[in-house]
């Protein structure tokens, strides 16, 4: 069994990470809030877009829009020690 010192050692290893930048929450929380239709007035359909109501639409281009921005947040700001960094800057 893991003791909590193995776990934490992986961490210590991380030069950069995204929870020491505020802005990409904000981000993360705007994408959230279009992403869930709480906006919509009740039994809203609106145009359809591809077959789908426009609240529909717009939730999943949201969900795409945060699986593209996780993945960018976690190619630019989550370095380990022994990465290169491809910017120049640790």
């Amino acid at each position: 069994m893991h003791s909590d010192e193995d776990h934490d050692q992986g961490f210590d290893e991380l030069i950069r990470e995204p929870r020491r930048h505020p802005w990409l929450w904000l981000v993360y929380l705007l994408l959230y809030a279009v992403a869930v239709p709480w906006y919509w007035p009740a039994g809203y359909r609106g145009p359809l877009i591809l077959g789908l109501p426009l609240w529909m639409a717009v939730s999943l281009l949201a969900v795409l829009l945060l699986a593209g921005w996780t993945a960018w947040v976690i190619f630019r700001y989550w370095k380990t020690v022994g990465e290169e960094d491809s910017h120049g800057d640790r």
